[in-house]
């Protein structure tokens, strides 16, 4: 049975774990330099393997929530650095038996290395053949980091506006950063147009929390949809459609339920969910590429719009 701990606590316990381990796995939105050197003077020289995942949008390094120079160090230091742009978990597994999991990041303020701490609650529990799957998962849907990367990432933030609004700052350019090929319900509206889901506070990187937070400027929020993941795949179902039959709602419902890599995967009920959503959506910010029409009584039916047909897919 797990118990609730401080993130001094938390501290305190990797202090004396980590010296000894194997093996360091952390998944935290956010990382900054006090946090990663105080994490350095603790691995010993047998170089353990350190594979560290973060959120790291544009505006993470913008706002000092997250550091470059901190990912440079763990890049020199041997460290495996990922990026997952909808990441908002935080996770420390030590070998393969431990993990802590709770709200503390790898920052200063998130392990109490700072006087002005946060105040964080974590829990440790032994490792599941569930969660290491989990934690897994992360790790292969996250893009590793390299040194010239990093460089990429400075140099398109020293290029941004100072007073650019905050939706166009939380996603890379792909010549920086590709989007994970991966599909999951977080890629997708989880509430319909003009409604703002729980989940979107928690997570303003998410591509659905961008778009309602630009509502306000149609232009920009329709830029920001034919970006999303969500609507690129649905546009390269059309697109890439092998036979001449119309794509139905539910031929669109089986494409994205065996297209989703959740685990465990949604029901199909919640599957249908996110395509109505999504179907409202581009209603709403892309009916000049793709439409939906309804002949006769049948279902709502995917095309290109009239004049698309060299549409990029």
């Amino acid at each position: 049975m797990s118990s609730l701990i401080s993130n001094a606590e938390l501290k305190s316990e990797l202090e004396a774990i980590l010296p000894s381990c194997n093996k360091l796995t952390i998944v935290s939105a956010f990382m900054t330099q006090p946090a990663t050197r105080w994490l350095s003077s603790l691995i010993s020289d047998n170089k353990p393997k350190v594979q560290l995942v973060g959120r790291f949008s544009p505006f993470d390094f913008i706002k000092g929530s997250s550091d470059l120079n901190a990912l440079r160090d763990c890049i020199n230091k041997g460290y495996t650095v990922k990026a997952l742009t909808n990441l908002h978990a935080k996770i420390y597994q030590i070998d393969e038996d431990t993990i802590f999991n709770g709200s503390a990041n790898l920052t200063g303020k998130g392990l109490a290395l700072v006087n002005d701490c946060n105040v964080e609650a974590c829990n440790k529990v032994q490792a599941s053949s569930s969660s290491k799957e989990f934690i897994n998962k992360i790790i292969n849907s996250a893009s590793e980091l390299t040194l010239e990367i990093i460089d990429e990432m400075e140099q398109y933030i020293q290029s941004t506006d100072g007073t650019c609004k905050p939706e166009l700052q939380m996603t890379w350019p792909e010549h920086v950063l590709p989007q994970s090929k991966e599909l999951f319900v977080s890629d997708f509206p989880l509430v319909k147009p003009g409604h703002f889901a729980r989940e979107y506070e928690f997570n303003p990187s998410l591509q659905f929390a961008q778009i309602e937070n630009a509502r306000e400027d149609k232009e920009v929020a329709s830029m920001l949809f034919k970006q999303s993941k969500a609507y690129r795949w649905l546009k390269s179902q059309v697109c890439n459609n092998p036979s001449d039959r119309d794509l139905g709602f539910g031929q669109i419902s089986r494409l994205l339920h065996d297209a989703l890599a959740d685990d465990p995967a949604p029901y199909r009920q919640e599957v249908k969910g996110l395509q109505e959503n999504l179907y409202s959506y581009l209603k709403l910010y892309a009916k000049d590429e793709l439409e939906i029409y309804i002949p006769g009584r049948r279902s709502e039916i995917l095309r290109l719009k009239h004049g698309n047909i060299g549409l990029n897919k």
